[in-house]
């Protein structure tokens, strides 16, 4: 996660050779982003093909970011304990394999096993590629190196959609991992030549590895996950309570370690924690229209993909435009003056998602794109801040570890109850929870599904809303556990 005492002893490039280090190593984090949200526009296609429902179909992107979620946080103790460029390597090499396994997929279980493969090599690239940089740069320079890296993270997630709908339109959804394969292997050979061999901590290869914690850890997302699918059977509770329970488990493992995987003191500081619970009701915010609005451009507007791609860009455009205002404002008004605007405008944007019409004009659908890229442009930076600044600076590495997993586990999250406030709205309306989307009748089906997702939308906006809190200044208590700074 952090970057070890040991490895701090790795002496910064310069020239051209941090600059190849610094684009080997951001290739990966591109291409895990770009994946994470160029799935979405492709989803009708594949649902035309395998015909599935909904419900069923959103494993196609779940499985990859449940699967970020589960084993993030185990990735990089273990790249301490066996050298970070070398499994920086082959998290690189497994996203590859994983994409070319997508692009191969003769039949949805397939794929969906495939997406898992991809979801390790980009727990992987994720976990290592921001201490690699902080180790590759000088220390008065890894403020920026951190600040491009976050570019880079924004500019994949943003060019996914129309990316994706660009390739499915003119190759095929299977394109859409074809692309991974070049890029991918530029980031291996770049990474195999040069990145240095980074020192290892020798402290850590000799301590006990938190086992418990992890399988706790992915026990309890992956529960998770299968309980917010469920919701509409009776075992979806059954899954919820297992989570509970794995939860506790977690918990308990994590508070009595002597070197525990997420050290649990760093959740006693409130601002950190309620800010943190905060972003994750951000990304479901986020993950419902990037899931749902492609089939609603199919099934109400009868768009084709390559147009869908496109009309998804006025999001990417405006939070691109936005997001260092976000930041300006932060610094000079305090994070709760932007974070709350923008979560504000999101209740406006869900309000007015809840209400569209079918057939509505496609300028409607743009300028409620736009307004969602002002409001999360507002409210993203801000909240990063409200994080980092609640914790002391050697924990800086850990925070920022764990705003990853909370980044996916939310957008996970999202993707689930999306698909099942759906599925709920239809059996409450008596159709059951997958009607064909070949039915004369689904338009309508899917159009009133739709809204309630979007009614459902607004109470998480006022969630994140009340959960946005100013970071402390007071001090913090030190993590248990933790030898200082890593």
């Amino acid at each position: 996660m952090a970057v070890s005492s040991h490895a701090k002893r790795q002496q910064p490039l310069t020239g051209r050779a941090l600059w190849l280090s610094f684009a080997a190593a951001t290739t990966g984090t591109f291409m895990v982003n770009v994946d994470s949200s160029v799935v979405n526009v492709a989803l009708p296609v594949m649902q035309h093909q395998f015909v599935l429902p909904i419900g069923t179909l959103q494993w196609v992107v779940t499985a990859y970011l449940l699967t970020i979620t589960g084993v993030l946080p185990v990735m990089g103790q273990i790249a301490d304990r066996l050298g970070r460029r070398e499994v920086f390597i082959v998290g690189t090499a497994t996203f590859i394999a994983g994409s070319l396994l997508c692009a191969l997929s003769p039949n949805f279980q397939w794929l969906v096993t495939a997406r898992v493969f991809q979801g390790l090599g980009g727990a992987i690239i994720m976990a290592n590629v921001m201490a690699i940089i902080a180790l590759i740069f000088a220390p008065d320079q890894r403020g920026k190196a951190l600040g491009l890296i976050g570019s880079v993270v924004a500019a994949g997630t943003l060019a996914g959609p129309p990316l994706g709908g660009v390739l499915t339109a003119a190759f095929g959804w299977q394109s859409i991992f074809w692309i991974n394969i070049p890029f991918g292997l530029w980031g291996l050979w770049g990474s195999y030549r040069y990145l240095p061999r980074f020192p290892r901590d020798e402290s850590l290869r000799r301590q006990k590895f938190d086992w418990p914690g992890a399988l706790a850890f992915a026990f309890t997302t992956s529960l998770l996950q299968f309980g917010l699918a469920n919701l509409h059977n009776w075992y979806g509770l059954l899954f919820m309570v297992l989570a509970a329970i794995a939860l506790g488990l977690f918990i308990m493992v994590e508070s009595h370690g002597d070197h525990p995987l997420v050290p649990l003191g760093l959740f006693k500081v409130k601002p950190f924690s309620m800010n943190m619970i905060a972003g994750i009701f951000y990304w479901i915010l986020m993950m419902f229209p990037a899931f749902l609005l492609p089939f609603f451009l199919r099934d109400e507007l009868h768009l084709s993909v390559g147009v869908i791609g496109v009309s998804l860009f006025p999001q990417a455009l405006t939070m691109i435009i936005v997001s260092p205002w976000g930041g300006t404002l932060a610094d000079k008004y305090g994070v709760l003056l932007p974070a709350r605007l923008g979560l504000a405008i999101f209740a406006v944007v869900n309000l007015g998602l809840a209400l569209i019409p079918g057939h509505a004009p496609l300028w409607w659908v743009w300028a409620l794109l736009a307004g969602q890229g002002i409001a999360a442009g507002l409210f993203s930076s801000p909240n990063s801040a409200a994080i980092l600044n609640s914790v002391q600076k050697r924990d800086t590495g850990l925070a920022s570890s764990l705003m990853a997993t909370e980044r996916n586990l939310g957008r996970a999250i999202g993707v689930g109850l999306a698909t099942e406030t759906l599925s709920l709205i239809w059996v409450l309306i008596g159709i059951g929870p997958s009607p064909s989307h070949t039915n004369p009748h689904y338009s309508t089906w899917f159009l009133l599904g739709f809204h309630g997702v979007f009614w459902v939308a607004i109470i998480f906006s006022f969630l994140a809303f009340v959960t946005t809190v100013n970071p402390d200044t007071s001090p913090h208590p030190r993590m248990p556990g933790r030898g200082g700074s890593r």
